[in-house]
């Protein structure tokens, strides 16, 4: 009796720790996917297991087109000031549509809200960095605005967050290179992700950054 009670425990284990494996790469897909989106370098993505924590962990390394105390134009720094808020947001926006879809229930779980602490407070401070929105019901009223922005496009880019959180789950780690043969030969939408690979290309590459061609392609 002990012994199959156990066996029970340890399934429910395994059973815990694939549901948060799952959970996890659909977070940091989310977090991949709307930086390339805004033309950020994702130079690798991945998910783990944090052994002395006993959770599943995850993270996402990338840089901006171009550094932020380098540009002149006030409506570009808002843009990319934007879209950095924007990327705290998207991995718990992506888990979100994930359980959604599942359950069809917008109320997530504790551990998944929980998970995405350290992303809620760097959106709020960044928000008071750039000054974007002033205290009160005009912040909350930005943040709604801006979460939303951000699952309208994840939505529009649904199978691009599927397909990387489906290989990160796989592999539990994803190059820039992985990353782009993925979108480009795998997704449904390979024709944008090809020209958004070379936009991406074109601005990491390049020393001499237009600003103005920047604000275009960010602004579309």
């Amino acid at each position: 009796m002990a012994k199959g009670a156990g066996s029970i425990g340890e399934i429910r284990k395994k059973v815990t720790k694939t549901l948060e494996l799952i959970s996890t790469s659909y977070h940091e897909s989310g977090h991949t996917v709307y930086a390339l989106l805004h033309v950020m370098k994702v130079h690798s993505v991945s998910v783990f297991e944090n052994k002395k924590l006993k959770r599943i962990h995850g993270s996402t390394y990338y840089n901006y087109p171009i550094e932020f105390g380098s540009i002149q134009d006030l409506e570009l720094l808002e843009f990319l000031a934007r879209a950095d808020i924007g990327l705290s947001y998207a991995g718990l926006i992506a888990e979100k549509t994930l359980f959604k879809g599942i359950s069809g229930s917008s109320q997530i779980p504790q551990f998944i809200s929980s998970g995405s602490t350290d992303d809620n407070e760097s959106a709020r401070e960044m928000i008071k960095k750039y000054n974007l929105a002033p205290p009160g019901k005009k912040r909350m009223s930005f943040k709604i605005k801006l979460m939303r922005e951000v699952q309208d496009e994840l939505h529009e880019h649904w199978d691009a967050v599927t397909l990387v959180s489906h290989a990160l789950f796989q592999y539990r780690k994803l190059s820039y290179q992985d990353l782009q043969y993925l979108l480009t030969r795998k997704s449904k939408n390979k024709k944008f992700w090809k020209e958004q690979f070379k936009n991406i290309n074109y601005f990491h590459n390049n020393e001499a950054l237009d600003e103005l061609d920047l604000k275009s392609i960010l602004s579309r």
